[in-house]
């Protein structure tokens, strides 16, 4: 079909309707991956609406990460089969990046949460709250005192946390055994978590049930310094202790500019408080 002169538009009129750079358009038909419907004998490039959904295809594929050669490759050769093969491999690549922008949104949300949560600490106090069941990842089993922890389960919980998608930087914390616990033993770390609804690991539970709140300001290295307060007061109040310690730092390094100002909240899984 011979083309009208109104349907042509200018390399200008078209970057500012597609929204693509007259730069970029200007690139694209030098290395022949999207060519103008036609060149006037002055080299003026002129384009068609119809090209609009080709520059659209190439935009998003582009965003997903596929490269400038693979889509002329596609380009080039496409058909109904070979676009539907495509288009299913784009949709997981998209179903990725949204559940990696989810958790973005999540990490976001849970350090807010932290930081406001920590504007009203009292440090010199200690409460018992009753937590709902949540879910978290766990690292490998370990049994090491913080200052000794080994690069490999480090190295494990990073490899966890980056297959369910987690950014980095994604707020993370210590457990303590109850068996370490009931020794009166607050530095030894058996596990590395972070809350989050796991979709490539078993999904574990940061149990339902009371718990013995404390904080303290204190470098990662340096927690096990509020555990012979947490125990005196287990003993004082005649608590049981039911489960595990859970330490998350509500304020780090991405907060505070000094270690020893880091905020660390310790939750001690106990039965529940008798009633006075």
């Amino acid at each position: 079909m011979a083309m009208l002169k109104n349907d042509l538009m200018s390399i200008s009129a078209f970057s500012k309707l597609s929204r693509v750079p007259r730069k970029t358009l200007i690139f694209y038909d030098q290395i022949d991956l999207f060519k103008p419907a036609f060149v006037a004998d002055n080299g003026y490039r002129y384009y068609i609406r119809s090209q609009l959904d080709t520059i659209g295809v190439i935009y998003i594929f582009k965003e997903l990460g596929m490269s400038l050669e693979d889509i002329r490759a596609y380009l080039e050769h496409r058909s109904p089969l070979s676009t539907l093969e495509l288009l299913r491999k784009q949709e997981e690549v998209v179903q990725q990046q949204i559940a990696k922008l989810n958790l973005a949104k999540e990490m976001m949300l849970q350090r807010a949460e932290n930081i406001e949560h920590s504007l009203n600490v009292d440090t010199s106090r200690m409460v018992v709250v009753h937590q709902e069941r949540k879910p978290i990842l766990r690292s490998c089993r370990v049994h090491e005192s913080r200052r000794e922890l080994n690069e490999e389960l480090w190295d494990d919980f990073q490899e966890r946390l980056h297959k369910e998608n987690a950014p980095a930087g994604y707020p993370g914390g210590a457990i303590i055994c109850k068996e370490d616990l009931l020794r009166r033993d607050g530095d030894m770390i058996s596990y590395m978590f972070s809350f989050i609804t796991t979709q490539h690991h078993e999904q574990e539970y940061m149990p339902e049930g009371y718990y013995l709140v404390s904080y303290t300001r204190a470098d990662y290295e340096d927690t096990e310094k509020i555990y012979p307060q947490i125990f005196d007061y287990i003993d004082k109040n005649h608590y049981v202790i039911k489960g595990d310690a859970y330490e998350e730092f509500l304020l780090d390094e991405i907060v505070m500019k000094r270690p020893e100002d880091y905020l660390v909240r310790v939750m001690v899984h106990i039965e529940e408080p008798a009633k006075s």
